[in-house]
């Protein structure tokens, strides 16, 4: 059974783009962005919140960083994501750019932000502005060498597509390198990009295909910790935006995501496992994965399915997902389910 929960609604508030990590000391961080509508106008704060109860209890709001509009132009934080690496320091990360111009710019103009915690997510420091470029950045990825990658995407006007790319910092996030591309082609409007290591050392990058038509989302594959790509391939994922990715306690691939086959807009948030092996197949139809639904938002005007994820000690998975459903606003929605639901 799943079980479902508002973590936060307000009503006047538009409160979306969650993300959330369990750091060493069993205590979960979420972030999210508050604002004036999903696109954002008049606002934009960035809030994080934290609990010592797998997800059943949060602490009040603190706002990591506050902008309103200012001579007609609004600096906009769009969507934050959190994580922990290995030396104990928290980060949570987002993008920000100006609007207008906005996402209707040059996206390179765009740039993520951290900012740092070493109290276990009690205080945080920053915001660093990095050379990244981009928008909607995934979370940071800490591999077993000790590398990190961080994914982004821009829109390349010059062929009409949409370019995934990731970052490498192999000197614990003080330096960046220039953007390498995962996925730039026509057959596929590649973005919002979710990677994840495997146990064998290869890094899968599974994507939005934002055509809106339904096709099946791709991923790409990288066997020198994302130096170099092989792909893109298609998932059994059809309709699929924002993948939140991650391995899980008993060594297999987990994948949320909004379902967007096309028509109505991001009606449905749904679960995807599947097998290493099955994450390595490039082909469909060797592909085992299995897809649950998690929820359904029945707002006339949709929107939802931006997410995050753990995997909590005691078998559970947690969710954290905005959805308007029952509020006139986005509110930001808990989910407890377990294996069982695939």
């Amino acid at each position: 059974m799943i079980e479902k929960f508002s973590i936060s609604r307000d009503d006047a508030i538009y409160e979306c783009f969650p993300d959330v990590c369990m750091i060493t000391s069993g205590r979960l961080v979420l972030t999210y962005r508050e604002s004036d509508g999903h696109s954002a106008a008049e606002y934009t704060h960035l809030v994080r919140r934290t609990s010592d109860d797998l997800g059943a209890t949060w602490s009040d709001k603190l706002y990591i960083v506050r902008s309103e509009v200012e001579g007609g132009v609004l600096f906009k934080w769009n969507c934050p994501r959190v994580s922990q690496l290995a030396d104990g320091r928290v980060i949570i990360l987002c993008d920000g750019y100006d609007v207008p111009p906005g996402e209707s710019g040059s996206q390179y103009d765009s740039k993520t932000f951290l900012w740092t915690s070493a109290d276990d997510g009690a205080s945080f420091t920053g915001p660093v502005e990095t050379p990244v470029c981009g928008i909607v950045p995934d979370k940071i990825i800490e591999l077993a060498s000790g590398r990190l990658l961080l994914a982004s995407h821009v829109r390349d006007d010059d062929l009409g597509v949409y370019r995934q790319m990731v970052h490498i910092s192999d000197d614990g996030a003080a330096t960046w390198s220039a953007p390498i591309t995962v996925c730039c082609t026509h057959h596929y409007q590649s973005c919002e990009g979710g990677m994840v290591q495997l146990p064998g050392g290869e890094v899968v990058c599974y994507m939005r295909d934002n055509s809106r038509t339904g096709i099946p989302g791709p991923k790409c594959i990288s066997h020198d910790e994302g130096e170099d790509w092989i792909g893109p391939f298609d998932t059994m994922m059809d309709g699929l935006h924002r993948p939140a990715v991650g391995m899980t306690r008993d060594g297999e691939v987990l994948v949320l995501y909004r379902f967007m086959p096309g028509g109505p807009f991001a009606k449905n948030f749904f679960a995807y496992k599947e097998s290493v092996e099955s994450a390595l197949e490039p082909l469909r139809g060797k592909q085992t994965g299995i897809i649950a639904p998690l929820d359904h938002d029945r707002h006339p005007q949709s929107d939802s399915s931006y997410s995050g994820w753990v995997h909590l000690p005691d078998g559970r998975f947690f969710a954290v997902n905005y959805i308007k459903d029952d509020a006139p606003m986005a509110q930001i929605r808990g989910y407890y389910f377990t294996v069982d639901e695939f």
